[in-house]
């Protein structure tokens, strides 16, 4: 696959997205569509970039972005009071500011391991 798929139930709570070959994330991939997303894997995948605004209406807990090809934390204030788990090891990660975090207020698991 190399993006997300549009017919996805919009009752799905967990998606795994795990090793594919997308490359980036969209507002039209996931807002309004999903109100239960609360886990979201997309580890292993190609990703470069993610739009701003990407998660309106989930209660996203956990996203994995693990094995991709970021390099910026993606902005995710759409699931500020909600995500507690953020995987972005092994990308291409290079400067985090305050900033880029401080927002996530229910954080409690972040990795950046092997940037």
């Amino acid at each position: 696959m190399t993006s997300v798929p549009g017919d996805i139930t919009p009752n799905v709570t967990e998606l795994d997205l795990n090793q594919n070959d997308i490359t980036r994330i969209q507002q039209t991939d996931f807002n309004d569509k999903y109100t239960n997303l609360a886990y979201l894997q997309l580890s292993n995948n190609d990703i470069t970039s993610m739009e701003i605004g990407c998660f309106k209406r989930t209660i996203l807990k956990t996203l994995l972005l693990k094995s991709n090809k970021m390099t910026a934390i993606p902005d995710l204030r759409e699931v500020g009071n909600t995500l507690e788990i953020l995987n972005l090891g092994s990308n291409e990660i290079t400067t985090i500011t305050v900033d880029e975090l401080s927002y996530l207020t229910e954080l409690t698991d972040l990795y950046l391991f092997d940037n």
